[in-house]
């Protein structure tokens, strides 16, 4: 129960993030007036990081809380993938309460409280919600390379999906040879719909401490999708 004990999801590895339902008296968090979420960010190295919430699970258009290490993490919009269209929302939407960052000893570690529904923002829903993460390699904001994932969290405790990423490309790409990861191209954006488990082994956390493996092996001559011979 999210609204009592905070929750947890390994974002990737040495990314977690934790999370609370705050749910004012006299209130029940599937129909609220006034919920909160408090969200913790813990990264196993020292750069900027961000949580963002979305509609369609793409960065543009997004509503983000970045921190960066030496300032108070703030509210921002999402304009486009370059570090200039990245706006600080206005000073009368910088609701965040007891918002910090601290980077000490090869860790940085994000805190703070949003209201889940606030005017003319994304609502965080107590059911499904479409978020992304990011971090940087150092504390100065700048393009976070690989560094970032869209994911799908219900709060109300049905779990955590990890989802896809999105980029911008130059040119049609239809392969990742560095990682055997799969894109789709529309238009000037790269979508990155996950690891190519027919190249790759791709993991699962089934909980904590259990970790899941596999890998699709297709005979020379078949495809995955209509495949005779096919294993796992």
């Amino acid at each position: 129960d999210c609204t009592v004990n905070f929750c947890e999801n390994d974002l990737a590895s040495g990314f977690l993030q934790k999370y609370k339902i705050n749910v004012p008296e006299g209130q029940n968090a599937a129909n609220c007036e006034g919920c909160s979420i408090t969200m913790e960010l813990i990264f196993e190295g020292e750069a900027w990081l961000s949580i963002a919430f979305s509609e369609d699970g793409k960065m543009i258009g997004s509503e983000a809380v970045i921190g960066i290490p030496g300032s108070i993490p703030q509210k921002y919009m999402l304009g486009g993938y370059d570090v200039s269209t990245i706006q600080l929302m206005p000073e009368e939407q910088q609701t965040l309460t007891d918002a910090s960052i601290t980077a000490t000893n090869g860790q940085t570690i994000m805190k703070f409280t949003k209201l889940m529904s606030e005017p003319g923002e994304i609502e965080i829903l107590f059911g499904d919600n479409e978020f992304l993460w990011a971090h940087g390699s150092d504390a100065t904001l700048a393009y976070h390379g690989g560094s970032r994932s869209s994911f799908s969290l219900n709060l109300s405790g049905s779990g955590f999906v990890g989802g896809t990423a999105t980029e911008p490309t130059e040119n049609p790409v239809t392969n990742d040879e560095a990682d055997g990861s799969v894109a789709v191209v529309q238009g000037n954006e790269q979508e990155q719909v996950g690891p190519d488990c027919t190249v790759n082994f791709c993991e699962n956390d089934l909980a904590s401490g259990f970790l899941q493996k596999y890998k699709i092996n297709v005979p020379e001559g078949q495809n995955a999708a209509n495949c005779e011979g096919c294993s796992i």
